[in-house]
């Protein structure tokens, strides 16, 4: 006969994720404030945006951290009130995945890898509406003319955002030196 032991408190692995994430937006706070500070810089200077990011992931990861807690002590505690359920943690079903799943991520990693290397030759704007027309294609979207509408309406978006509201000068690719 097997002897069964009551469920006991484990740390889940995404504790361990957020408290090394909460360690690298330390880490990224303390590397933003190194950003030399112009004599024309006002409230807001250059390491703002920086520093806000690592706030931000210092916060998604107090909340990683948070959310893992709280799911393993609603575990132990439905686990503890079941008969049979201390001799052994639920088994995770469908959190196995699939060569085929492997390589769908890795094909989402190469189309990135892809478009960081146009991105100079082509430029910010058709980059990315390359960019998601084919992830949009890739991730199962019928690649017709609404999905290239809908890429190209963002592309614009994100080209205003960045280049005329934020002024964020972006890659223009060869096409200036093709005009004129």
């Amino acid at each position: 006969m097997q002897q069964s032991s009551a469920p006991r408190f484990r740390v889940p692995r995404d504790v361990w994720i957020g408290l090394a994430a909460l360690a690298l937006g330390g880490w990224y706070w303390r590397a933003a404030g190194d950003i030399p500070i112009s004599p024309l810089d006002g409230i807001v200077n250059a390491a703002a945006l920086p520093r806000s990011l690592a706030i931000a992931m210092m916060g998604f990861s107090v909340l990683l951290i948070l959310r893992a807690l709280a799911i393993e002590a609603m575990y132990l505690r439905a686990a503890r009130r079941v008969e049979g359920a201390a001799s052994s943690r639920p088994k995770l079903d469908g959190m196995e995945f699939s060569l085929s799943q492997h390589l769908k991520a890795a094909g989402v990693v190469a189309i990135g890898i892809v478009f960081l290397l146009v991105l100079p030759l082509l430029g910010y704007l058709l980059s990315v509406l390359l960019l998601v027309f084919v992830m949009s294609a890739y991730i199962g979207a019928r690649a017709g003319v609404y999905t290239l509408g809908v890429s190209a309406m963002l592309a614009v978006a994100y080209y205003l955002l960045f280049v005329r509201f934020l002024d964020i000068p972006l890659p223009a690719g060869i096409w200036p030196s093709l005009i004129g």
